[in-house]
């Protein structure tokens, strides 16, 4: 059976996406981005083309998948998608939490931002370099390992995806009621 999440071209297909689609999209789609990522890193010298566009190429793709899974999660709600929607929560935030702790990553993002291109780059390659970098220190990539692992433990443990579950579950029973 074809995945319709794995390649999202336009809208999205919401009729054609079912709750067992979701978890091995998600799944697949962040193998790719890490797999990207240490393709990226292997090369000698970074640039916009070799460096950012396939980052941003995989991260699309990914981007694309979750933004209708979420969606439908909150207009179509059943026990099913959020089942589907609750078991990739964590694959997404292990991940977010892996790329930006990623040493080698951003170690390319700050050789590109000190190459002699950066300076030909345009206003809006150069601020999404530097906002990358921003993205990084709020990550806490500069941080001792000690307190590094504190904070991936309270991301892990952050209870918003619980409690925005609950009121979606909750929110038919609120409807109509005075």
């Amino acid at each position: 059976m074809s995945n319709p999440l794995l390649n999202i071209q336009g809208l999205p297909p919401f009729s054609q996406i079912n709750p067992e689609h979701i978890q091995p999209a998600v799944e697949k789609l962040i193998q790719d981005c890490r797999d990207t990522i240490e393709q990226v890193l292997n090369q000698p010298h970074f640039t916009w083309e070799n460096f950012i566009l396939p980052l941003t190429e995989v991260s699309d793709r990914l981007n694309r998948a979750w933004s209708p899974i979420s969606h439908l999660n909150s207009v179509k709600n059943s026990s099913e998608l959020r089942e589907a929607y609750q078991a990739c929560l964590p694959l997404l935030s292990e991940y977010s939490t892996w790329v930006g702790q990623h040493k080698g990553l951003y170690n390319a993002y700050l050789a590109l931002k000190n190459s002699p291109e950066f300076s030909d780059y345009s206003v809006a390659q150069k601020k999404a370099i530097e906002n990358s970098l921003r993205d990084f220190d709020l990550s806490g990539i500069a941080l001792p390992e000690e307190k590094q692992n504190a904070m991936v433990k309270f991301q892990h443990n952050y209870p918003n995806s619980a409690h925005n579950s609950a009121i979606m579950f909750l929110m038919p029973r609120w409807v109509g009621k005075k």
